[in-house]
């Protein structure tokens, strides 16, 4: 059982060498660029660069606190602690992670703090614990494996989450959910998070036989939901109709949602809302049972790991996401990847990683160069996601072929007939931030037009 006071532990920084397409050491830095421990890390990045390897990293490095024997007069030393992935039976994932090669030495290291609160200036405190892994491959095989950590004494091992860009909600009942690991969904495929509409049916039963406790959570959950689904009014629209009675098709139990088309069962919402009502009630759920004496259990500490977070979310939605978690997960850290520059720019005032190839190598900047407030199209052809233009390839093509035509000292007849005719396609171009704004300014064009050529007085 875990502390229901005390200080929350939260990664400060991880380091990684030889670590799949990590060469050379590289550091991901959790903190903002102003010195406040970041509540949210959004990593962006290429497909194939890293960002994955780095969330199995945090995930694998989290600290797994061992209680020493008593000592008697001696006193108690400090509480030795080591990263879970010196608990791994068959190094499986830990030969996994290291940079392909015969003979590769590699090292990890993840700096951890109980002393500063989410967006609290962490100078001069900011990482009196640690984990790492030092190893060595020689001709294929692992030879050498040393785990070390250091931390205070009196603390619990901290709630570590981590959802994979496969995650998924678990069909076959509860009770199938008890080896799923917490952060499993990260590394297997198939491994399934929670069934919402089986741990909304547990809250029922328990409330409906008098627990206070109980009662008071499903509420909670309903009006965390309910605020998370675009369409859903209240927690009066999600209603817990009892077990679903096996190879039946008659609607008469499960979890049903009212939407703006009408009440559907829950495997029956888009993608996106399923995927993203999971995500919630499994993170929900796991601190429900980590902190069962808490009054506030989502108000508890925790760190949420999440691969591809803008999974199956509309646009609108991925600029929302980051601040509707935060409010229901107020002392939680999140750490996360994306491919949205959406999520980008939302992200702007919190902290920011880029994932790239350099070589042969993955390099990692933390907070990038970046102007606050930029638009969408300045941070897609930004270093964030590098492209050579916001615009349509075929418009990029001809605008190219405009700007080598300006560009040239003399033209031919048909250069010239060419780049007059590429003028006015870029001149109908949409240049404006809405729709109304062009129409405006395709009306100035307009009258200017009419009175350079001497239609208007």
């Amino acid at each position: 059982m875990a502390q229901q006071n005390g200080g929350a532990i939260y990664f400060t920084k991880l380091e990684i060498e030889n670590v799949r397409t990590f060469g050379r050491r590289q550091e991901l830095s959790l903190v903002d660029s102003e010195g406040r421990l970041a509540r949210w890390t959004l990593i962006v990045g290429e497909n194939g660069v890293g960002k994955t390897t780095l969330l199995q990293c945090l995930a694998r490095m989290r600290p797994v606190f061992t209680r020493p024997p008593d000592c008697g007069d001696k006193g108690n030393p400090p509480d030795p602690v080591q990263p879970e992935l010196a608990r791994e039976k068959y190094n499986t994932v830990l030969n996994s992670l290291v940079r392909s090669g015969a003979d590769v030495s590699a090292g990890l290291s993840a700096s951890l703090t109980d002393e500063v609160s989410l967006g609290e200036a962490a100078e001069g405190k900011i990482a009196n614990m640690f984990t790492s892994v030092h190893l060595e491959r020689t001709k294929g095989e692992l030879t050498k494996f040393r785990p070390a950590g250091q931390s205070p004494n009196g603390l619990e091992d901290p709630l570590v989450l981590a959802y994979g860009a496969g995650r998924h909600p678990n069909t076959a009942g509860f009770d199938r959910l008890a080896t799923t690991g917490p952060v499993d969904s990260l590394f297997m495929v198939a491994a399934p998070l929670n069934d919402p509409g089986e741990l909304l049916l547990k809250l029922q039963f328990r409330s409906l036989r008098k627990d206070r406790v109980a009662k008071q959570q499903l509420e909670r959950l309903k009006l965390m939901l309910s605020e998370l689904l675009p369409g859903i009014e209240g927690p009066e629209d999600i209603e817990v109709l009892g077990p679903l009675r096996p190879h039946t098709t008659d609607g008469a139990g499960g979890l049903q949602v009212n939407t703006p088309s009408g009440w559907v069962k829950l495997d029956q919402l888009s993608l996106g809302n399923w995927t993203m009502f999971s995500l919630a009630v499994d993170m929900a759920w796991k601190l429900l049972e980590h902190y069962p004496m808490s009054g506030e259990p989502l108000h508890e500490p925790a760190i949420a790991i999440i691969d591809e977070i803008d999974l199956h979310l509309h646009p609108r939605w991925q600029r929302e996401i980051r601040q509707y978690l935060t409010k229901h997960f107020p002392r939680t850290q999140f750490i996360a990847t994306a491919h949205s520059p959406l999520m980008a720019q939302d992200s702007l005032s919190e902290n920011l990683a880029v994932v790239r190839q350099s070589g042969e190598h993955a390099e990692i900047l933390n907070d990038p160069a970046i102007v606050r407030g930029w638009r969408l199209d300045q941070v897609v052809t930004s270093e964030l996601f590098g492209l050579a233009s916001a615009r349509p390839p075929n418009v990029e093509s001809f605008m190219n072929r405009r700007a080598a035509l300006i560009d040239k000292e003399s033209l031919s007849e048909e250069e010239a007939r060419e780049l007059e005719d590429l003028n006015k396609r870029a001149l109908c171009l949409p240049t404006a931030d809405s729709p109304d704004d062009q129409r405006a300014m395709d009306i100035i064009r307009e009258a200017a037009r009419a009175i350079q050529e001497g239609q208007v007085s």
